[in-house]
């Protein structure tokens, strides 16, 4: 089978990758007065995601720094759900593996996990952990960004930190069960009030990034405007959501998926497939096949998302672990996302799937692209019809084509590395 020249697509995503963000947090700190409450010897509990927010450990760093000179105790409570295979060993590791250590952010990391029911909603339980309960203050902090399983006036940001993050697995569980009878925003913020009226969170630490995944801003929001606010940094956070720049294309090559990467391996809106049997689906992008080459090293085997895939390489169902992608899956009431396609031995064969299974095509008129991963989107490789409809509207493509290299196992190098050396 011949195969399209590809060309280096650049999206000229704007940086602000020399913003620093701890000082950030300490000038919003001071702006806004959230940490006015503390006082001396009081116990600080701040959430830390599994997510691979580039500045989670600056922003962790500037909140306790300012917390110990107020003369209070922060604590970091590992704040994921499920990850982590749901353990408390488990989710200081996931911690760990993104930077973020007793050492790192100079605070204690809560290694103990005891979800308690506090209250119930709907005829369901509401579960916070001990340590939150035992805390004098709590803070959320997490990045504002679109989720990956529903569209909504709120989805990734402090509200779910509260919800998934306070609650730990049994709050996890809780949320994607009701979820499937009231949809998911709906049951983020009703689960979240509960949360908010039992328990003494003082308020949150939200991060902006922009489109290179880069800190941008931070801003403290205190307890009494945390429903009113996220949804308008919602807002702002999706006009710097780095996406693909076509709506539509036949084959879609992706070097890999992982946890630190998105929620679901993958960011759905970013390839257009959410696959939730209780969730709208996207319009757009319109992807016929997706190929998947591998998993995140930071993923530690959980390959959740490879259901959203067509095809994959054999490399990525070796490197899968099957009962943390089955515990993450399940526990997010997503099974579709855990399923896994079908396995070839090489990228040459799942590429040749792949364009078996999209209709008549030449390599001419055949829209494909590669990409690193969905976080990663300022560098794409693109088919000469989609280079040819990148110029049209104004995007920089590379003067000269390359052909796929192959080697002997019929196996591709990493995108990554060919845009190194350009």
């Amino acid at each position: 089978m011949d195969f399209p020249t590809l060309s280096i697509l650049d999206q000229n995503f704007a940086s602000t990758a020399d913003t620093d963000a701890q000082p950030a947090v300490t000038r919003e700190l001071e702006r806004t007065n959230l940490l006015g409450p503390v006082q001396a010897g009081q116990q600080v509990v701040i959430t830390a995601g599994s997510r691979g927010v580039d500045s989670m450990a600056a922003v962790l760093s500037g909140l306790t720094e300012a917390i110990k000179a107020k003369g209070a105790q922060p604590v970091i409570l590992p704040a994921m759900g499920s990850h982590g295979g749901g353990t408390a060993a488990g989710q200081v590791a996931v911690l760990e593996h993104l930077g973020i250590t007793s050492e790192t952010v100079d605070a204690a990391i809560h290694d103990q996990l005891k979800p308690v029911k506090i209250a119930q909603v709907e005829g369901l339980p509401v579960f916070a952990d001990q340590a939150a309960l035992d805390a004098d203050h709590i803070i959320l902090v997490n990045r504002i960004k679109e989720h990956t399983e529903f569209i909504g006036p709120i989805e990734s940001g402090l509200i779910k930190m509260a919800v998934v993050g306070l609650g730990r697995i049994a709050g996890a569980e809780v949320m994607h069960q009701l979820a499937v009878r009231i949809s998911y925003a709906r049951a983020i913020q009703t689960i979240a009030q509960a949360l908010f009226a039992n328990l003494k969170i003082l308020g949150g630490v939200a991060i902006l990034e922009d489109k290179t995944n880069r800190f941008r801003r931070v801003e403290a929001i205190s307890q009494q405007a945390v429903f009113t606010r996220e949804p308008e940094l919602l807002e702002e956070s999706r006009q710097y959501h780095a996406m693909l720049p076509f709506t539509q294309l036949d084959v879609l090559l992706v070097d890999e998926i992982g946890k630190e990467i998105s929620g679901a391996g993958f960011d759905t809106k970013v390839i257009g497939r959410i696959r939730n049997i209780y969730e709208k689906e996207c319009e757009q992008p319109q992807i016929t096949r997706i190929v998947l080459r591998n998993l995140s090293e930071k993923t530690g085997g959980n390959a959740i998302g490879i259901g959203l895939a067509d095809f994959i390489h054999q490399r990525v169902a070796d490197k899968m672990d099957p009962a943390m992608t089955a515990l993450n899956s399940i526990t997010a009431v997503a099974p579709e996302k855990g399923m896994v396609p079908i396995t070839l031995p090489s990228d040459r064969r799942a590429l040749e799937a792949a364009l078996q299974s999209i209709g008549p095509w030449d390599t001419d008129t055949v829209r494909l692209a590669w990409i690193i991963n969905t976080a990663e989107l300022n560098h794409i490789a693109v088919s000469p019809a989609l280079d040819r409809e990148a110029k049209e509207i104004g995007l920089a493509i590379s003067e000269q084509p390359f052909a796929l290299q192959f080697d002997d196992n019929g196996n591709l190098p990493n995108l990554r590395n060919i845009i190194e050396k350009g």
